[in-house]
């Protein structure tokens, strides 16, 4: 995840050549389009361009992130990679190009939840009408929204775009014997798709261990992310032969923290009560870079990149080293994971200091916006021969 630091002059001359570019995209559609700029009014031609132009072109064009993207030039810049943005030191917010952030929000105010790029956008009620970022001070004074994240990237359907990346990813490593699910729900549901897979396999004649790699919201009480791997004997579909769990909030034995319940009684519910005397913690300590004092929204930002993480090095060590799964202790399959997740930890099993962290999950979070654009894209580049 290491790259070179963008610097914040390079950054504003490629955003400077960014307006530019929308700015003759949108002279060429109003010439071709002039029955649809109905906001015009009685502007110049420059202001209308400035300012409610791309509005218009929202308003009035089908798929229109996807027209933009049939230009070369604002396609390379919408999906450029992390290295070629500047992140603002203290927030980490990306610095973007006025006109850039302005499709964003307006592809926000659509009913499609593909136009929700991750992290780029912010309300429909932090906005003006032209789409650009609303001063705080402007919402009303009692209004919930004006202390909920103040103006931060937050978007339920951008979540989910996320989800669906890191889903993409993990599932992919499914294969023999090893299983990632990686689905909508809790984990008693997943839970009970392990108990039913590994009942249809036995009745199949299976014989093999079966290694399950859950990736879920704990509960409808717990929603917090969280990993899970549950072994099963293919010739006892009833009850698991090893259970380790993980979450991003590590406690000392024998004390746990607080979603520990919840994971145990969603085991109960469908292995019954005798799984808590098996369920071993590997859990993560990865939370604690979040301090006192922090904006709530960084740990919804980050926990699905953590339990992801999680879940992907499980998956690995199935594949890699699947003996120190069965027989192995939870201490050393513990320190086995950190080496499959150096966006987080030293190469000697330390974990990397808050700046570290930080920085792997900014990078995370610009790349799950530029693969929400370059799906947009997939139609266009099918058609040509750009590509990202």
């Amino acid at each position: 995840m290491e790259q070179r630091a963008c610097t914040i002059e390079i950054a504003e001359a490629n955003n400077t050549r960014f307006e530019q570019e929308v700015y003759n995209f949108l002279r060429v559609w109003v010439h071709n389009h002039e029955d649809e700029t109905l906001l015009q009014f009685d502007q110049p031609l420059d202001e209308y361009l400035a300012n409610d132009a791309l509005r218009d072109f929202f308003l009035n064009t089908q798929h229109p992130i996807q027209k933009l993207l049939q230009n070369r030039s604002i396609a390379s810049h919408l999906g450029r990679r992390a290295r070629n943005v500047y992140f603002d030191p203290i927030t980490g917010d990306p610095l973007l190009a006025r006109t850039e952030q302005r499709i964003y929000n307006l592809a926000r105010r659509m009913d499609s939840e593909q136009m929700h790029i991750p992290f780029r956008s912010v309300h429909p009620n932090k906005q003006t009408e032209a789409g650009d970022i609303a001063d705080i001070s402007t919402y009303p004074e009692e209004s919930e929204i004006r202390y909920n994240s103040g103006n931060h990237f937050t978007s339920r359907p951008a979540n989910g775009n996320v989800f669906d990346e890191n889903s993409k990813r993990c599932t992919a490593k499914s294969e023999g014997n090893l299983h990632v699910f990686f689905k909508r729900g809790f984990l008693e549901d997943r839970l009970q798709d392990v108990k039913e897979l590994t009942a249809a396999m036995h009745e199949a004649g299976e014989t093999r261990t079966q290694f399950f790699v859950i990736y879920s919201r704990h509960s409808q009480q717990e929603g917090h992310f969280g990993a899970s791997l549950v072994i099963m004997d293919s010739a006892n579909p009833d009850f698991p032969q090893r259970v380790m769990v993980c979450d991003t909030l590590l406690k000392e034995l024998p004390q746990h923290p607080r979603w520990w319940n919840h994971f145990i009684a969603e085991y109960s519910n469908v292995f019954g009560d005798a799984i808590v005397e098996i369920v071993e913690d590997l859990s993560h300590p990865l939370q604690k870079v979040n301090i006192k004092g922090d904006n709530p929204y960084r740990h919804d930002w980050d926990c699905p990149y953590y339990a992801a993480s999680m879940a992907d090095a499980l998956a690995d060590l199935v594949k890699l080293h699947p003996q120190l799964i069965l027989t192995g202790s939870a201490h050393d399959i513990h320190n086995a994971m950190k080496d499959t997740m150096p966006d987080y930890y030293q190469p000697g099993y330390e974990i990397k200091d808050r700046p570290g962290i930080q920085q792997a999950n900014r990078l995370k979070r610009w790349k799950s916006g530029r693969e929400v654009i370059k799906d947009l894209a997939a139609e266009n580049s099918r058609k040509s021969s750009f590509e990202f």
